[in-house]
């Protein structure tokens, strides 16, 4: 009888979050090895959301990730084996795959192959007990988080934009022997990248200083290029996501971390509050806006994800096909199909009844989904990415983050940490500095090869900027 109620007493108390637009985790709840035979310790969920796929291209998936609430090292490690799908609610019968990462601090899972539609599971996941303490207390507020990820394959691209205009906005090509265009270049192995005005190296130009980076290299080969897979959020960072994060880490971080205090915050699409100490938004499905690229890296590091580079970027919007010019990521250089905007009231929707069941490669430019299906790579808000034009960027070697955070700041030594224009990371894809404003270069929709932005390391908070986070992935 004991036993009993103690499981009773964490189903009560556990907590499940989501806020990405589709996706559900619920009634989690923890098993301990006492309150079941020949059970291990683990956690029970319900997880499901629309419109998966797996197809001969690519399949989406969720990253889940656990934290033990009420401690700064909150990060719950998970076995490497042992979990279950005890039930499997999608309209195709065969089991999703699960994958857990080799720092066992999430897993992915997606639907397994020829796959169109929504996923929907019961899973048992078994937690570590050898590296971790795990008791009482910890379980009670066990909280299980999702994030809907895009897998982008292994495999060669080619960066840049064939036409003028993008090359005065510092677009990437190919160099002659006087730093001149002289044509593209595709991204075929991690190798390292020379970079300068020296014939077949990789060069680029601003006509503003302030924005052209430092225009030097090498790019090591342990900087992720894009050719090796990965996976990005579907989605950028949402206002719900965001909170969530807020609400798991300890009170005092907060205060760097918080984006509420500017007095025009909650007039340009700022959402969050703070209210009886938990901080919460109405609109929780809403791309996060006002986040500096320090509140990116840190809910990266807390989430055990990591920033992406401007070359996994231009990979994840454009894939293995060959740059048109002015091109967006949807496939082509205008706006005729697109039906996905953000509303007068700062809500990102789809228009006219269309519905991204409906996405497909000819749907593209109705949804505005790249190449891969990862959505609003432009438009909505910029995209924070390291880049390739300062030697803070450059260092990046693509480490994850490990889910615990130093007094709110992520510590990862390869991540760059400024947001006062030391460098390191840049903006990608546009965004939008207000609702109802004509179209233009940068607001809201940006081509993939237009990177004015790409190497300005400014801006910590403002209406446009947002946050994507990805990770490295540990099989092809």
């Amino acid at each position: 009888m004991k036993n009993f109620l103690l499981l009773i007493a964490l189903t009560l108390v556990i907590q499940n979050y989501s806020f990405s637009t589709e996706l559900k985790v619920t009634n989690v709840r923890a098993v301990d090895r006492d309150d079941v035979a020949n059970t291990p310790v683990s956690v029970i969920f319900d997880i499901s959301w629309k419109n998966s796929w797996h197809n001969s291209k690519n399949h989406d998936a969720i990253w889940v990730f656990m934290k033990f609430n009420g401690y700064w090292d909150n990060h719950a490690k998970l076995a490497p084996t042992g979990h279950r799908i005890l039930k499997n609610r999608s309209k195709n019968d065969k089991p999703p795959f699960i994958e857990v990462s080799s720092d066992s601090l999430g897993f992915f899972i997606y639907p397994p192959k020829s796959f169109r539609g929504a996923a929907n599971y019961k899973l048992q996941i078994a937690l570590d007990t050898t590296n971790q303490d795990i008791s009482w207390s910890k379980l009670k507020g066990l909280s299980v988080h999702g994030v809907e990820m895009v897998y982008i394959p292994k495999g060669s691209f080619t960066i840049g934009s064939p036409d003028k205009e993008a090359i005065n906005r510092a677009s990437l090509y190919k160099s002659d022997a006087n730093g001149k265009p002289a044509g593209l270049i595709t991204i075929s192995s991690e190798n390292e990248i020379e970079v300068g005005p020296i014939k077949n190296a990789l060069y680029y130009w601003s006509e503003e200083t302030l924005y052209n980076g430092d225009q030097k290299g090498p790019i090591p080969s342990n900087f992720p290029k894009g050719y090796n897979a990965f996976y990005v959020m579907k989605y950028e960072l949402t206002q719900g996501q965001y909170a969530e994060f807020l609400n798991g880490i300890p009170d005092n971080w907060t205060y760097l971390r918080s984006p509420i205090g500017g007095r025009d915050y909650y007039k340009k699409r700022g959402s969050i509050k703070f209210k009886n100490n938990h901080y919460y938004t109405e609109s929780p499905h809403r791309p996060m806006n006002y986040v500096s690229f320090t509140d990116g890296l840190a809910y990266s590091d807390w989430a055990a994800l990591r920033p992406i580079t401007e070359l996994e970027f231009e990979k994840a919007a454009r894939g293995p096909s060959q740059p048109i010019s002015s091109e967006f990521p949807w496939g082509t250089n205008n706006y005729d199909q697109l039906e996905r905007y953000v509303t007068m009231d700062s809500e990102l929707t789809n228009s006219n009844q269309s519905d991204e069941s409906e996405l497909n490669d000819q749907t593209r430019p109705v949804f505005g989904a790249s190449y891969y299906w990862v959505m609003d790579l432009s438009g909505s808000v910029w995209e924070k990415v390291i880049t390739i034009g300062n030697p803070l960027g450059r260092q990046f070697r693509g480490t994850h983050g490990d889910g615990i955070l130093n007094f709110g700041n992520a510590t990862n030594k390869d991540w760059p940490q400024s947001d006062d224009e030391l460098g390191g990371f840049g903006y990608r894809g546009g965004g939008y500095y207000d609702t109802g404003t004509s179209y233009g270069d940068y607001n809201p929709h940006s081509p993939i090869g237009y990177r004015y932005y790409g190497a300005w390391s400014g801006g910590p908070r403002y209406i446009a900027y947002g946050y994507r986070a990805g990770r490295t992935a540990e099989a092809d």
